[in-house]
This record gives structure tokens, sequence and C-alpha cells, in this order.
């Protein structure tokens, strides 16, 4: 029975070391052709490299107590060296960068970095019969994933393959789909074709760009040329009134104006100058509403592109100064992004979320699964320890995965 009690009590320590060192490990996520710093908490007065951890003997860059040196495209200082920071930075990140870097002091590991680039993300409108291009960033092999609108499935399916720059697609999209590297073409999009689209490598497993593809809506031909009829004659008709009133309107303002000038020529020159640089705020305010929503787009697909991976569970952290729970975070992030669509007036705007909120829904929903599997996993262990070792063992209370607030 204490032969049995050890074993157990030995593997719960195994696992508590296992999952203490995985989470040591950091990751660094950069911008595509921006510059990128990796850096090592450990002291070292030694002798510091750097090299990818799948190739150890390529030796990216050391330092020792006289002097450093690197390859091309990195760079240490020496100087940060004598302060006892083990800095490595990337001078302009490319996919060939990407990798778990190894930092060695004196021929000891002394941590890893993982260095990731940021997903790529654009939002396409086109007009049915139009083509959508994609780029593809990296070499093969790479896949295309399509996610339809209002679609609960939080990847999408696979509709296109590519392999020593060959094209493989799905049946339904094989007269459609051509590649003229580095380019793929989807010819004659139509209204069942917006959703998403992702750029996938399959050596890495990552999402390298996400396009988001919406389709306008285009009525019948014939519907068509009646409403167009119709709307040319009340167009005709309104242009001749609007003109009719901008002409009366004019005069009148023309013989008030030369009335003021007769009596007050200064007061006229203060009114036209206010009135200029009123209509020049309001045009400088609807640019920065505009680039303001913009960029919050963009954040919110960043944010469901980074929650939605299984790898980005794993590798949280359980504790952080300012750290608050995933789900609490994600839920937030939706209620700000529903009030942004909501003040909105732009069709292009609520077409965008109703294709973002379902996947948002559905991330929050995996991510609320996964805090109680991970409850539930940690609370049998603990009741499995207890039962063997014939004495009551006091278990830990629930914590729930979290995670910093962006930009924090």
């Amino acid at each position: 029975m204490r032969h049995s009690c050890c074993i157990h009590y030995n593997v719960l320590f195994l696992l508590t070391f296992t999952t203490a060192n995985t989470l040591a490990s950091n990751s660094v996520t950069a911008k595509l052709h921006q510059s990128a710093t990796l850096s090592c908490n450990n002291k070292c007065s030694g002798v510091v490299t750097w090299a990818m951890f799948h190739n150890p003997g390529n030796i990216l860059a050391q330092c020792n107590k006289t002097k450093c040196w690197s390859e091309k495209g990195y760079e240490v200082s020496h100087d940060q060296y004598l302060k006892g920071k083990i800095l490595l930075t990337i001078t302009a990140v490319d996919y060939s960068n990407r990798a778990l870097y190894t930092c060695v002091c004196d021929g000891v590991d002394a941590c890893d970095v993982r260095l990731i680039i940021e997903t790529l993300t654009s939002l396409v409108q086109l007009n049915p019969g139009q083509a959508l291009v994609m780029v593809l960033p990296i070499p093969e092999p790479v896949e295309v994933m399509y996610k339809a609108r209002d679609s609960a499935d939080l990847y999408g399916a696979q509709i296109c393959t590519v392999t020593q720059r060959s094209l493989q697609c799905q049946p339904e999209y094989t007269h459609r789909a051509s590649l003229s590297y580095p380019n793929i073409t989807l010819r004659d999009v139509n209204m069942t074709d917006s959703g998403t689209y992702s750029i996938r490598d399959r050596k890495n497993e990552e999402v390298i760009h996400i396009y988001t593809l919406i389709v306008n809506v285009v009525q019948h031909e014939s519907g068509r040329n009646f409403e167009t009829w119709i709307g040319m004659s009340v167009g005709l008709f309104m242009l001749v009134i609007i003109v009719i009133s901008v002409v009366l309107v004019m005069k009148n303002r023309r013989k008030k104006s030369r009335n003021r000038e007769k009596t007050d020529p200064e007061e006229t020159i203060k009114l036209n100058g206010s009135t200029r640089e009123v209509r020049s705020r309001q045009r400088s305010d609807s640019d920065a509403k505009a680039d303001q929503l913009a960029r919050q787009m963009v954040e919110m697909d960043k944010l469901i592109q980074c929650y939605k991976s299984e790898s980005m569970r794993k590798s949280q952290s359980w504790t952080n100064r300012n750290d608050i729970p995933v789900v609490e975070m994600l839920t937030m992030k939706k209620t700000e992004m529903e009030a942004v669509v909501q003040d909105s007036e732009q069709d292009t705007v609520c077409q965008w979320w109703r294709l973002k909120r379902p996947e948002l829904d559905t991330i929050i929903e995996h991510w609320t699964k996964y805090n109680t599997e991970l409850d539930q996993l940690k609370q049998n262990l603990c009741n499995k320890v207890s039962h063997q070792s014939n004495h009551q063992t006091q278990c830990p209370r629930e914590r729930r995965m979290v995670q910093s607030w962006p930009g924090r």
C-alpha cells in the first residue's frame, strides 16, 4: 500500500513539474517585415548563444565579456549583455524566422522563446461575377479553408490545397479556382461565396492570412431595369426641384448678404470665417470616426483569430497581476463591439458583424467548455490521490483560465 501511494505521488509531482515548465515558456508576436526582440529573464555572466531549437548547431548570435557577434538579419548588444540583459533582435521578420529560439548560457539551456508572426487580415467587398485574389506569402504546402456566413463551424472546411506548385480543389471549386504563383484566384464569385477564406500553413499548422469576403446584393436584370427607369425619372424630377430651390436660395442669400454688407461689413467677414471653420471641423471628425471604426474591426478580427486556436488555450499562464477570465474578457469585447455596430449606420459594418458574431459566440462557448473540463480533470486527479493515500486531502479550489487585457 505504501509503495502504491509513493507511485501516485511521484506521478502527481511529474505532472506538476511538466506543467510548470510548459507554462514558463514565453512567446513574442511580431508584425511581418518589422523588427522583433526576444528576451531571456535568466542571468548569465558567461558565454551566451542564441540558436533555433530545431537547429542548435547553427549559432545565430553569441556574446562574452569581450565582444558580441551575430549572423545577418540578427543583432545583439554588448552593452546590454554587460548590464545583464540577454536580448536577440531580428531586424526584419519574415516567415523563415518563425521558430522556437533557445538561449544557452555556458552550455546550459537558459530559456526558450517562440517567435510568432501576427496573422494578416483583409476585408474584401466584391460584386457578383468579380474575382477574389488571395496571395500565398509562404512556401508550400498550404491549404485554403472556407467558412460560410452565419456558420457555427469554428474553423470551416478545406476547399483547396497547394503542393509542389499544383492546385487541388474540391469539385465545386475546380472550374473557378486557378493558381498563378503566388496568387490563388477564385473567379465569378456570387452571394453564396460570402464568408472567410483562411490561408493556412500545413507544415506549422498556422493561419497566415484571413480574407473576409462580402459579395454585394444585386437584383435581377428585369426588375433592375424597371426600377432603374423609375429611379431615373424620379431622380430627374427631384433634380429639377433641387436646382430651382438652390437658385431661389442663392438669390435670397445674395440679397441678404448685400444688405448685411451694407449694414455691418466686419460682422459679415467673421460669419463667413466661422462657417468655413465649422465645416472643416465636421470633416475632420467624420474622418477620425471612420479610422477608429476600421481599427476596431481589425482588432476584433485579430482577437477572434488569436483565441480560437487550441494551442492558444494550452499556452496560457495561470496568474498575472492584471489578468481577468478569458470568457469574461471576450464577452465584454463582444458587448463593446455590439455598441459600436449599433452606432454605425454603414451596411458594410453590419454585414461584417453578422459574419463575426457567430464565430465569437462559438469561441466563448469553447473556452467555457474548456475551463469546465479542466476544473473537472483537476478535481478527479485530486480525489484519486486522496483515495489512494487513505486520508482526506484538501483539493484546490477551481481556478479559471485567465488572460491579460489586450494592450496592457
